[in-house]
């Protein structure tokens, strides 16, 4: 695949690059919005949605007092009937708790609902039936008495007064759009026509709330044929209509572009036209652009979808799908690296006791250093320091061609023999039992590596992956993974490959308890282990 690398901002183009440009991390300084480590949304919107939630909580309240004001003998009521606490602000705290966690479950607190008309209201309206079932079953369960005018009327004046809140919300929402603020930073991906109807359409209507701040022009390298599995993209130039489109960076279509448009503030990359589930290209860079907490958006022209959590913006002028792999959400990547943290302790702690004879004996077979330091990548493309326990004698790694010379295995990314001579007595026995990867716990606790992923690569592997397969550089690599329990080095270099894509695509937090589980399967019969 090749595309072209813009040299300014007019869209000028240089020489022709593959997409993968040996990391997915930019050097250059980001801006305090681009962090790649976690995804943060824009502060207005935690701002708004805080609002959202004290004003539906609010709703309540008025609907309270409505009600009690309407039949005031309903705080007798529960005052005679001994409800806990014997108050009416224990009820109302309840009626409160029900109400948004009602309105939670219909998603409503998500990304782009807040902007939305119909599809909010109609949330709103089955949140009021959530609550009433709620109540209804709060009461049976714990045998309490309320009047039918609190369990009853209070949610469906709720539903009433809290659509009549929303609409008011969202007008000023609009309004606020319509200046230029509380939008999403956008980059535009796809064919020029694609790109200036798009600029077009979003610069029209501002309920969307996509603020285009960069493109990056493109075309299908073999024509969009359906036929090939492997279609690409080449970046092509763009020719500003106007003013407004001028003030649009061009980005380059390369694996720096997701860190690039982070750098940039961006929030969602759009995709306008051309792509489709058939290209390797969109498949890497979508990839990509979630890893890193960039909201990945399709007009609805886009033909084909695969592969995520899809949602229909339906707006009139520009419908639009988002597309969601729900493994890259912040509260999955926490969960994730406390499983870590707490992982590498206790692996660290139980086995302290076995490492500490694992280094006598290294050292004492040949006076030479118990740990091995060697330079991987990580995530991102990023170099961290692996630590090992010592396999092979001092010097192995001087006679690596050589030995691969003699073996015909130039060409394989990972280079192990059963009777390697470089491996000495007490590292065919760590080697067998996967003692010699101990050490990388303390990686796991230092965050450049996670019990589970991929397996961390050299920097002469990364300089030969293709476009789709440097995906793996978008998750932490890790201690066991898909590789280790499928064959390790056992298995082809096809094979590899396809674990390690298929992890990225995939991977959540069940898979990764299974994949700790097969490890102690795998360790204990030493498959692909030598």
């Amino acid at each position: 695949m090749s595309s072209t690398r813009p040299t300014n901002g007019n869209g000028d183009t240089g020489s022709p690059t593959t997409f993968f440009d040996g990391s997915y991390f930019c050097s250059s300084r980001p801006t305090r919005h681009s962090s790649i480590f976690t995804y943060s949304a824009p502060h207005w919107s935690y701002v708004y949605n805080a609002t959202l939630v004290v004003l539906d909580a609010l709703m309540v309240l008025i609907s309270m007092v409505i009600i009690m004001g309407i039949h005031p003998s309903s705080r007798d009521f529960i005052s005679q009937n001994q409800f806990p606490g014997n108050d009416v602000l224990a009820i109302t705290g309840m009626l409160v708790t029900v109400w948004l966690l009602s309105l939670a479950g219909t998603q409503i607190y998500t990304r782009h609902m807040m902007g939305e008309g119909y599809e909010v209201y109609s949330k709103i309206i089955l949140a009021g039936f959530y609550s009433i079932i709620t109540l209804c079953t709060i009461i049976y369960l714990f045998k309490l008495s309320m009047p039918r005018q609190i369990v009853l009327a209070v949610p469906a004046l709720s539903v009433v007064l809290t659509l009549i809140e929303r609409w008011l919300m969202r007008n000023s929402l609009q309004r606020n759009r319509a200046r230029g603020e509380y939008n999403y930073a956008t980059v535009l991906v796809g064919s020029p026509a694609g790109i200036h109807q798009a600029i077009k359409e979003l610069d029209h209507n501002t309920a969307l709330g996509y603020a285009p701040v960069a493109i990056c022009p493109v075309a299908n390298a073999n024509g969009g044929s359906r036929e090939s599995m492997a279609q690409h993209l080449v970046q092509v130039p763009f020719t500003p209509a106007n003013q407004r489109e001028q003030s649009l960076r061009t980005l380059p279509l390369n694996s720096h572009l997701p860190q690039t448009a982070k750098n940039l503030g961006a929030r969602t990359m759009l995709i306008t036209d051309v792509m489709s589930r058939y290209s390797e290209t969109m498949r890497t860079l979508s990839l990509a652009m979630e890893s890193m907490g960039i909201e990945l958006a399709f007009s609805a022209s886009v033909a084909d979808i695969n592969g995520a959590d899809i949602h229909l913006r339906n707006n009139p002028s520009m419908p639009v799908f988002t597309a969601r792999l729900p493994q890259y959400s912040t509260r999955t990547r926490i969960i994730k690296r406390v499983m870590d943290i707490i992982g590498a302790l206790l692996a660290l702690i139980v086995s302290s006791p076995v490492m500490a004879v694992v280094a006598i004996l290294v050292r004492a077979e040949d006076g030479g250093p118990a740990i091995y330091k060697q330079q991987r990548i990580g995530l991102y493309g990023k170099p961290f320091t692996l630590y090992k326990f010592r396999s092979m004698r001092v010097g192995a790694d001087k006679i690596v061609g050589k030995l691969a010379a003699e073996n015909g295995i130039e060409g394989r990314f990972l280079f192990k023999l059963h009777d390697d001579p470089r491996v000495t007595k007490i590292g065919r026995f760590i080697r067998k039992t996967s003692l010699d990867e101990f050490p990388q716990f303390i990686n796991v606790l230092t965050g450049t590596m996670s019990l589970v992923g991929p397996r961390p690569p050299l920097p002469a592997e990364v300089a030969r992956y293709n476009s789709l397969y440097s995906t793996r550089l978008l998750v932490k690599p890790g201690i066991t993974g898909l590789w280790q329990v499928s064959g390790r080095s056992d298995l082809s270099k096809e094979e590899s490959e396809r674990l390690d894509v298929s992890y990225v695509e995939r991977w959540s937090i069940n898979g990764d308890i299974a994949i700790l589980l097969k490890t102690i399967t795998a360790v204990l019969k030493g498959t692909g282990s030598y």
